[in-house]
């Protein structure tokens, strides 16, 4: 009995040397081995130098257009009719400056974010993703695009996203989680959300997969969410967590959301702030959010983007 005690000791010490000498190879552990040989390792750019690097493609199409109620909300309109309002670069330094304005607005209480022409956004615009598709520009649109949701995010108004028509997809479903709510159209059973991105052989990169952890209350669902990567309906997505209610129309839309803010601008603006000193999503994930750009830019551009750039599978529900 002794001996088969010893001689099982014997054995997992041996392969707990093992265990620790397959972790040590080269130096480095498991995980250390990964972000070596599977993560970004080119220069890091700040927020300036990562738009410096994307203005050869500034002359995208769309703009992002602001109207100011004078009831104190502004309407934030995704125009790019031709391609359902996917997203450009362009489009995203428009979003960039229409934030800034809204700053100043002191008297503004919350915002709409829609798109034109009935349809919300289909996400990224594919052809621009074609022409800039390699892992630096990669890198800088994750720093350019990620810095203008956390400061849309950050607005001390209340936001909402009106998602309609044939819904939000990819970086459009990521626009969304820089508001404070989301709405979806139910007047048509084929308006959807999807973070389609594992289709197209990529991850979120703007900072939505720390704002959907918050969102929907765990990384399980979104573990799910975006391995998945199917459309949701408005029925899933509130079951989720994910959309906040529906509505018939814009217009609708802006009656729930002065229903939200009927309050005094300023103690709107404090609720808002003061919820924000205890957002998940804060400065304090800037490691994470580091990791987020370094793990994603490889993949744009890599075999498996590439291959879905050529398929349109974004497209595919």
């Amino acid at each position: 009995m002794l001996n088969m005690f010893r001689r099982s000791i014997g054995k997992s010490l041996r392969l707990n040397r093992a265990s620790k000498l397959t972790q040590m190879e080269n130096g480095q552990t498991p995980n250390e081995k990964y972000l070596h040989d599977f993560t970004y390792h080119g220069k890091e750019y700040s927020v300036s130098e990562a738009k410096e690097v994307l203005s050869p493609y500034f002359d995208g199409s769309g703009s992002v257009d602001l109207e100011k109620d004078d009831n104190g909300i502004a309407k934030i309109c995704l125009n790019n009719p031709r391609l359902k309002n996917a997203i450009s670069v362009k489009m995203m330094s428009d979003l960039d400056e229409i934030t800034d304005k809204l700053y100043q607005w002191t008297e503004c209480k919350g915002a709409i974010l829609y798109g034109t022409d009935g349809n919300f956004c289909s996400g990224g615009d594919l052809k621009l993703a074609k022409k800039m598709n390699n892992a630096s520009n990669g890198y800088a649109m994750s720093v350019y695009f990620g810095h203008i949701l956390d400061k849309f995010k950050k607005l001390p108004i209340i936001t909402v996203a009106y998602i309609n028509g044939t819904g939000a997809f990819g970086g459009g479903a990521e626009v969304t989680t820089a508001c404070d709510y989301r709405l979806m159209c139910n007047v048509a059973d084929t308006t959807g959300i999807g973070f389609v991105h594992s289709k197209m052989g990529i991850v979120p990169a703007w900072g939505s997969t720390g704002r959907l952890v918050s969102i929907m209350g765990g990384a399980k669902k979104v573990l799910d969410l975006l391995l998945e990567a199917r459309t949701l309906s408005a029925a899933e997505a509130m079951d989720l967590g994910l959309v906040d209610g529906t509505v018939a129309t814009l217009e609708d839309a802006g009656a729930w959301l002065s229903g939200k803010i009927s309050r005094d601008v300023n103690v709107i603006r404090a609720i808002k702030r003061t919820v924000l000193c205890y957002d998940d999503d804060d400065d304090s994930k800037a490691e994470a959010r580091e990791l987020e750009r370094r793990i994603f830019a490889p993949l744009w551009g890599g075999t498996a983007n590439q291959a879905a750039l050529q398929l349109r599978l974004k497209h595919n529900r």
